[in-house]
């Protein structure tokens, strides 16, 4: 019955006799509104209980408790872990594997040599010499240097990143600046420059000063910057050299000791605690860890590292072995023409990185991988070999990880 209906027929009816003219339009919409919650109880009754969702499209994919509780105990550090901070990023895909208070601030100790290094090598004075001053030996974790003795820029720097030599840290800051408090500005100005606002500098080598502190995420810009440089990889990957006559000895134990580790550096005072950044390589993928704060840094770096290599695996994406749609089309007389692809491009640079490229995957994100072929006519209307025609997308659930090319064979 329709409200118009009811209308009708309370105005012709035996209630119209009793009801004032102005109480119809009440009856009437309490008709109304007894009709709506009756459509509402048809609803509910005959479809179920409403679905509450966040977004206007159904989920791609449904994970029990039990593997919701996976996910989110991979990505943080495991039990037993003692660090303040942790971070784990992998250079290939930019992502964070792993991370805990990524944006604390704790005092970086001898990590702040990064910064010394960075503008050290920007600078690009490697050949210069530089005359040792007394005012540089200040103690702590030294290159063995003497006052008056003269060095390249280049040995001094490998003094500074082996064995985390203060007195080097001192006579750099001195030659590029002129002063060590210049330097320690320029420290502070290339920080808020790479966005790394978290960090603040009171000395170019570290040492426990009010108000100097990083962050597990501003020191990871930094190093990943620096890594772009041949000759900080080089430096920080030696386990040990003989530079100007100062046998220098690394301060990181695992780069001999853990498959893989191809760098970075340690950290330590009595108010930072043990801190470690670690380079790994894997089947060609870098990898960078970050401890922070650590009372254990190696036990801590050895369980961080063990638990990622546990949950993520790289999985290489190419053209299906066996004989899809994807690597065929028709032409408009029916011909079949056959498709192959180019190097992946993996970032908006649209760089080509080989034949094949591998995403790095958690377990639960494997059957979230899904490749789509988008392909556009070429203006005759005739294909040809060599030609160009589309792109393949590998997607990651809602986002596009990576493009590549198809040609017609």
């Amino acid at each position: 019955m329709t409200v118009d209906t009811a209308r009708n027929r309370i105005r012709q009816g035996s209630a119209a006799r009793f009801l004032p003219a102005t109480d119809y339009d009440t009856v009437c919409r309490a008709l109304g509104a007894v009709a709506l919650l009756s459509l509402i109880s048809l609803f509910l009754c005959g479809f179920g209980p409403p679905t509450i969702v966040d977004r206007d499209v159904g989920p791609t994919q449904r994970f029990t408790v039990g593997q919701l509780r996976q996910i989110q105990a991979a990505r943080l550090p495991p039990p037993g872990v003692s660090a303040a901070s942790v971070m784990v990023y992998d250079v290939d895909s930019g992502r964070e594997l792993m991370e805990k208070a990524g944006r604390l601030p704790v005092s970086p100790a001898s990590l702040a040599k990064l910064m010394t290094a960075l503008l050290v090598i920007e600078q690009d004075k490697l050949s210069d010499p530089v005359t040792v001053q007394r005012e540089d030996l200040v103690g702590g974790a030294v290159m063995g240097l003497r006052a008056g003795e003269e060095l390249r820029v280049e040995e001094l720097l490998r003094g500074l990143l082996i064995p985390s030599g203060n007195d080097a840290a001192m006579a750099l800051a001195r030659h590029h600046s002129g002063h060590v408090d210049e330097f320690v500005h320029n420290m502070n100005r290339r920080a808020g420059e790479l966005g790394m606002h978290g960090t603040q500098f009171r000395n170019p080598n570290g040492f426990d000063a009010e108000g100097q502190r990083s962050s597990a995420r501003d020191l990871m810009k930094l190093v990943t910057l620096l890594w772009e440089y041949p000759l900080f990889r080089e430096i920080v990957g030696t386990a040990e050299m003989t530079v100007g006559g100062h046998q220098l000895q690394t301060t990181n134990r695992f780069l001999d000791s853990f498959p893989g580790v191809n760098g970075v550096k340690t950290g330590t005072t009595l108010q930072s605690g043990q801190s470690l950044i670690i380079g790994l390589e894997r089947n060609g993928h870098q990898l960078f860890a970050v401890v922070l704060g650590s009372a254990d840094r190696y036990h801590d770096m050895r369980a961080v590292l063990q638990a990622v290599q546990g949950n993520y695996s790289w999985v290489p994406l190419r053209m299906p072995d066996r004989p899809t749609a994807l690597d065929r089309l028709f032409d408009e007389d029916g011909n079949r023409w056959f498709l192959y692809a180019d190097g992946i491009n993996v970032d908006p640079a649209a760089l080509e990185s080989g034949p094949f490229f591998d995403a790095l995957l958690a377990g639960w994100e494997r059957q979230e991988l899904r490749v789509f072929r988008r392909l556009e006519s070429p203006p005759s209307g005739l294909w040809a070999s060599g030609m160009l025609v589309g792109v393949l997308e590998w997607r990651l659930g809602e986002g596009v990880i990576a493009t590549q090319r198809l040609f017609v064979q």
